[in-house]
């Protein structure tokens, strides 16, 4: 769940309503044409039922100084198919990530340590960012080659971040597993306030990753771990699904006091963050991941933002 394409890589937005209400538009706004894509804006958030989330950025020889920061595209509709390439969805919205240069070069043996931002943005994705495969070179800056200032700032629905932390594990052989100064990450609005923060948990099952989704005053909302066996100690492998990888651990959102898995009015038995199959090159060789988030039936715009949030570290 701590850095998007590992899931060791989105906690979103402020006062946490568990009533969901459908949002009334009193304004009249512009109707855009029959066959123009909705941008991803908050508003929409609020109503989506589920997201594809998908990794635009290649990691096909990607580590060290040559680990580029990662990127990602959203698509609103539940339209993906075994083995598509994510970017022939329609693109609403994209996210971009901001991190250090030292950082991205040691996140190969420390996945989640590293101090990053993920900017969310509504719209269509830049030529910066759907170019960005095209050449292998060290990126030493912030942000991905060619990304230009106003499209860096522009349409900003929330932000993702975290400081410098220690991981989930240090990717030694065999990993080990670390329980203190874990990752997290904290979603805030374009002005800077905090909507809420979801953040790693360790305990006696140190291999079954575990997450709390929690609103800005720190009220527990959501707790997210996959489904297990061997009494609690292994993660329950599926391989079900058409739509899904044939062998992967699907994240389920639940109940924090009873954690019973949460109904979802999407294309799934249970609110989840599910891994899908992207073909052969993209899972072997770019190693591109993409995911289906499906929200809770009462999720607010800022709930799935939260969840957002949690897609990173996943």
């Amino acid at each position: 769940f701590f850095y998007f394409g590992s899931f060791t890589t989105l906690t979103f937005l402020v006062h946490c309503n568990l009533t969901y209400t459908k949002r009334k538009r009193e304004k009249k706004m512009d109707i855009p044409p029959e066959d123009a894509v909705p941008l991803l804006t908050m508003d929409r958030l609020d109503g989506a039922g589920e997201l594809v989330l998908a990794q635009s950025t290649s990691q096909c020889c990607r580590c060290c100084c040559f680990q580029p920061s990662i990127n990602w595209v959203l698509a609103e509709q539940d339209n993906f198919e075994p083995g598509q390439n994510p970017f022939d969805l329609e693109t609403s919205g994209w996210i971009h990530e901001e991190s250090s240069f030292f950082g991205r070069w040691c996140s190969w043996i420390l996945p989640g340590c590293r101090a990053q931002k993920y900017v969310q943005h509504s719209g269509s994705p830049p030529d910066s960012i759907m170019s960005e495969n095209n050449t292998l070179s060290c990126q030493t800056g912030l942000i991905t080659k060619g990304l230009h200032e106003n499209d860096r700032r522009g349409n900003i629905v929330a932000t993702h971040e975290k400081k410098q932390t220690c991981g989930a594990c240090y990717q030694f052989v065999p990993p080990s597993p670390v329980c203190c100064n874990l990752p997290y990450l904290e979603t805030k609005k374009p002005d800077g306030s905090t909507i809420g923060r979801t953040h790693f948990i360790c305990d006696m099952c140190l291999f079954v990753p575990k997450y709390d989704v929690v609103d800005a005053q720190g009220n527990k909302i959501y707790h997210i771990h996959p489904d297990t066996c061997v009494g609690g100690l292994c993660v329950s492998c599926r391989c079900d699904g058409g739509k899904g990888k044939c062998c992967r651990v699907p994240f389920v959102i639940r109940n924090p006091g009873t954690l019973e898995p949460i109904a979802t009015t999407a294309n799934s038995d249970v609110s989840q963050v599910d891994a899908l199959w992207t073909g052969w090159a993209n899972e072997c060789c770019r190693k591109k991941d993409a995911y289906h988030l499906a929200f809770p039936e009462e999720a607010t715009a800022e709930q799935t933002n939260r969840f957002l949030q949690g897609q990173e570290h996943f």
